[in-house]
């Protein structure tokens, strides 16, 4: 977990995200892909109640470091964690609502290419 607020962005880092030659994901929000499926509720979702949903685990969400102060010199055992376990989070999640989205092209493509064999 990177705290860059009070320190900025170290040059090693600036150089990466510069970089033209390499090649960096792009950002993607969760609720708008997690809706992106035809058989997905069209609604907003939480990261909490996205993970219980697809996994049927509980993310615990404490309101007290949640709404902590992030922007201290240095960040507690208790942010570190929460950070670090939303990162992982969002990350597993992403590869969970992809591979949906790759199942539902493959059913997509198999149904189109059975209707012109037909």
């Amino acid at each position: 977990v990177m705290h860059i607020i009070h320190t900025g962005i170290p040059p090693i880092l600036k150089s990466l995200f510069e970089d033209i030659s390499s090649t960096k994901e792009c950002l993607q929000d969760l609720s708008v892909l997690a809706k992106s499926q035809a058989w997905w509720s069209p609604r907003n979702w939480s990261l909490s109640s996205l993970t219980e949903t697809l996994t049927c685990k509980e993310l615990e969400k404490s309101k007290k470091i949640r709404l902590g102060n992030w922007q201290t010199n240095i960040l507690s055992q208790a942010q570190l964690q929460y950070a670090a376990t939303d990162a992982y989070v969002s990350w597993y999640l992403y590869q969970v609502l992809r591979s949906f989205s790759n199942t539902k092209a493959e059913t997509n493509s198999s149904e189109n290419m059975n209707n012109a064999e037909s």
